[in-house]
């Protein structure tokens, strides 16, 4: 977990610190200075969960108890507690640590960044921005792909619910590399993707005759569900049955 030190708790009423998180599209409502949108917040893949005890009524946090949250958990829960509770406060701090209350009466939750584990990849174009990228799959086997063709696994990855490969959640690491990681049965806790920056070769050969990808990014690993124009399946991927 990362070194931050454990927060110091807010009393009631007092001004969160950092600055407001906001969920909907009107930046107009009640809202005075600088504010960052929940698509453009850098959350990380993991947090350690403090719940304050200064406020009148009980902190309103993620899960019940629970120290170790993950990132997928506290952005959901975010954007669903600034959605429903109108009088709900969420601010982040130049060091990454969100505080949250649901009223100015309410004890704070805190969530403190593990910035080892990597933050969710909300906007890829700017995020992964390396013309390359050395892609190892699970097997071991190493290839160069695209950035194109990496931030095309990303959007793969994100989809909510999250479906096709990896169908996990994708984390932009503090070296500028991308992991990829499971998101649930029935996908094994050692189908694990990395993507790191490497150097553009000179040429990435010719296309793909039947889904147009350079040969080097035909997934040996696990097939990754690329189609033709014309939506039939390439018959280029080997595909090998994936075991819980």
């Amino acid at each position: 977990m990362a070194d931050t030190p454990e927060p110091g708790d807010i009393p009631a009423r007092e001004p969160l610190p950092g600055t407001p998180l906001i969920v909907h599209r009107i930046p107009s409502w009640g809202i005075a200075g600088p504010y960052l949108h929940m698509d453009h917040a850098d959350i990380h893949a993991t947090y350690a969960q403090v719940v304050g005890h200064a406020g009148h009524f009980p902190a309103q946090g993620v899960g019940y108890g629970q120290r170790t949250v993950q990132g997928r958990d506290v952005d959901n829960w975010l954007r669903g507690s600034l959605g429903f509770w109108r009088s709900s406060d969420a601010r982040m701090a130049d060091d990454g640590l969100i505080r949250y209350r649901q009223t100015a009466h309410h004890s704070v939750v805190t969530f403190v960044p593990d910035r080892a584990s990597g933050v969710l990849i909300n906007r890829p174009e700017t995020q992964v921005t390396a013309a390359a990228y050395r892609v190892t799959g699970p097997a071991g086997v190493t290839q160069l792909w695209r950035g194109q063709a990496v931030r095309d696994a990303i959007g793969t990855c994100r989809r909510k619910p999250p479906a096709g490969w990896p169908a996990g959640w994708a984390h932009l690491m503090p070296d500028a590399s991308v992991r990829f990681e499971p998101g649930g049965a029935p996908w094994s806790a050692e189908a694990i993707y990395t993507a790191e920056p490497a150097d553009e070769p000179a040429s990435w050969g010719e296309p793909c005759a039947e889904c147009r990808y350079p040969a080097s990014e035909h997934d040996l690993s696990r097939l990754w569900g690329r189609s033709r124009a014309d939506g039939a399946g390439c018959t280029c991927w080997t595909y090998s049955t994936q075991h819980t």
